[in-house]
């Protein structure tokens, strides 16, 4: 198709063939077996030099555009390759969005304007499963992540809220969901306790969590974080347990741009 193209723009053979550091020989062979795929001649006579059929100039044109997308790609993957520009696509759990990495994800945006950087927010589970199956480049998460490579961001200690005249033997728990990550945790270190909660509500959101507990004058486990913005007589008691905050990425993959994203994310501020 650069033969072609040479050809097309003006060209004879012979200044074509030194434009493209070939010699004639191989331009007029390339061009041959081009007008063999074609399945029509390319060229007419015009006294001592050849122009393009119609089919020639159809071609030539279709030519220019498979090398300008072509040239485009090139640019695109080595600026991608360089960690640079491209598409990154990421699934944060709720804290790592709202107060974990808020700071250091805006940072890698504005060190790199050029990368088109997509988010997603859901549970550990649902990040990781979007992560294996390949609709994600990196995921935050609460660790355990078996199968990935990880590193871990920070230990959160989680606490207990509740209403200062309330017994958390007998009063209603509000939790995150049963099979998560967090939750797991929780249970196993309400179990070392010797306490197994009446858990009358859950979910995945922690501000929704300490909303439900504030209502139902209740108890339950969260981050400084979010537990801190209570109402009079309800707050922080005691730190109950921890949990990992990891990044994980697929074992074996190679892109500098999702590591790019990662060195800065287990950067510490």
């Amino acid at each position: 198709l650069r033969y072609l193209v040479a050809v097309a723009d003006g060209h004879s053979f012979s200044d074509a063939a030194d434009e493209l550091h070939v010699s004639q020989s191989a331009l007029s062979q390339g061009l041959s077996r081009l007008e063999d795929l074609a399945g029509t001649p390319l060229f007419e006579p015009d006294g001592r030099r050849r122009r393009l059929t119609w089919a020639g100039a159809e071609l030539a044109q279709y030519a220019r555009r498979v090398l300008g997308d072509t040239v485009g790609v090139g640019d695109r993957l080595r600026a991608r390759s360089q960690g640079r520009a491209g598409t990154l696509r990421v699934a944060l759990i709720d804290a790592a969005a709202l107060y974990l990495l808020p700071a250091r994800v805006e940072a890698f945006r504005t060190d790199r304007p050029d990368v088109d950087l997509v988010i997603t927010v859901a549970t550990s589970g649902q990040c990781l499963d979007r992560l294996r199956s390949f609709a994600v480049d990196v995921a935050v998460v609460v660790g355990p992540a078996h199968g990935f490579d990880t590193q871990t961001i920070t230990e959160e200690p989680l606490y207990l809220f509740g209403p200062a005249a309330s017994d958390p033997r007998s009063a209603p728990w509000v939790l995150y969901p049963t099979g998560s990550h967090t939750r797991a945790r929780i249970d196993s270190a309400l179990a070392e306790r010797g306490s197994s909660p009446s858990v009358m509500a859950e979910s995945g959101n922690p501000a929704v969590l300490r909303q439900l507990a504030v209502l139902m004058d209740g108890w339950t486990v969260l981050p400084e974080n979010i537990g801190r913005r209570t109402s009079r007589g309800w707050g922080r008691r005691e730190q109950l347990t921890t949990r990992p905050v990891i990044i994980a990425q697929r074992p074996g993959s190679s892109d500098d741009l999702a590591d790019a994203f990662v060195e800065m994310l287990a950067t510490s501020d």
